[in-house]
């Protein structure tokens, strides 16, 4: 973004941050091949573990991006003292609840446990008791990975025993298998409904605040991820509106055409908040040079001079059309790379075409 001073990209980052959802924080726990880290990718869009040696994190890998966090913790050995696992997940915990910062904190946690080894006992009861100390029991589902291959009695038996030991019903277990699970028709279909049960039964669990950011981070739901893509249309067409009434505003008195820098920073503003509204999950620093390339001085100063009759003065009319047509094209932009996405396409370039900007300030009566 060198088109961009830093006062313009302290603006960008602001109105951008504005926009940014919440996102939820998940703990996943359990046994070493328990198959923590192939239901995270299977559920989740999330990048792969980062590695962080800091104290409170050197047990776990994290996965996260704008959308998600998530601790998978490093799994209990086999020999290894059940009271160290605990203090680990414990301490971890108590670590995450001493911010208030609401990303921070522990929002749900999946159990997970290995249907066909079966085996659940008292070093698990002891985890589940921990974990209870710090978040609501509510908050706290068993997965139960392998369905697919698990016997029939070892399921029934594994479910019972959970129950039994955790106090919990039936909606907290959920048995899940994996995609060649998922494709063998001898798998039952409660088995091979298991991830939308476990994307379901998480969104009950999670705040209000963070529902947005988790439809968008999950994998199992195509459709429900288009579908609220779809609703930030009318938010976006507001910001746009609300920029061309300041862009006006502030050319209220016509403006010399060599000096756009008020309504540069105004469009700034508005293409920084679209980009928070749909780009989440996408790096930002992917988004900075499109952004350079529509709405900054150079992009401004080429623009105004293909605008019919303008000559050397701009006037609230032409700020108006100007804003509301570079608005219209980042809406079309960002919801096509919000789309492709969504439904794990190649990610369409973002790119400045002229022709269709100079087309869009021409119909900026059309934001729909």
């Amino acid at each position: 973004m060198n088109d961009f001073t830093n006062e313009e990209r302290n603006n960008f980052d602001r109105e951008y941050e504005k926009m940014r959802l919440p996102r939820p924080t998940i703990l996943v726990c359990g046994w070493t091949g328990a198959g923590k880290s192939s239901l995270i990718k299977a559920m989740l869009d999330v990048d792969v573990p980062i590695k962080d040696g800091s104290p409170c994190t050197q047990h776990f890998d994290v996965y996260e991006n704008d959308l998600a966090r998530v601790f998978d913790s490093k799994g209990m050995e086999k020999g290894e003292m059940v009271s160290d696992f605990v203090q680990k997940i414990g301490n971890f915990i108590k670590e995450r609840r001493t911010t208030s910062d609401i990303e921070n904190n522990v929002h749900l946690v999946w159990y997970v446990v290995d249907a066909v080894a079966c085996r659940f006992d008292d070093g698990d009861v002891e985890i589940i008791k921990e974990l209870c100390k710090f978040v609501e029991k509510r908050s706290i589902v068993f997965v139960l990975t392998k369905c697919d291959s698990a016997r029939k009695t070892q399921m029934e038996s594994l479910i019972q025993r959970i129950k039994e030991k955790c106090d919990v019903t039936d909606r907290d277990i959920i048995p899940v298998c994996d995609e060649e699970g998922m494709k063998d028709e001898r798998t039952p279909n409660e088995i091979k409904h298991g991830l939308s049960d476990l994307l379901n039964h998480s969104f009950f669990i999670l705040p209000d605040a963070v529902h947005d950011a988790w439809t968008m981070a999950q994998k199992v739901d195509i459709e429900k991820k288009l579908e609220l893509i779809k609703k930030k249309k009318p938010g976006a067409i507001t910001i746009v509106s609300g920029a061309t009434v300041a862009a006006g505003g502030a050319a209220a008195i016509p403006i010399p055409i060599g000096n756009t820098v008020a309504i540069t920073g105004i469009q700034i503003g508005m293409v920084g908040s679209l980009a928070g509204i749909y780009t989440a999950g996408i790096p930002k620093e992917s988004i900075l040079p499109f952004v350079a390339a529509v709405a900054g001085r150079q992009a401004a100063a080429s623009l105004l001079t293909l605008l019919p009759g303008i000559g050397s003065i701009i006037n609230a009319g032409i700020a108006t059309a100007f804003t509301g047509g570079i608005g219209t094209y980042c809406i079309a932009v960002f919801e096509k790379a919000a789309i492709a996405k969504a439904k794990g396409e190649k990610m369409p370039e973002l790119k400045f075409d002229l022709n269709l900007v100079m087309e869009c300030i021409k119909n900026h009566k059309k934001i729909e």
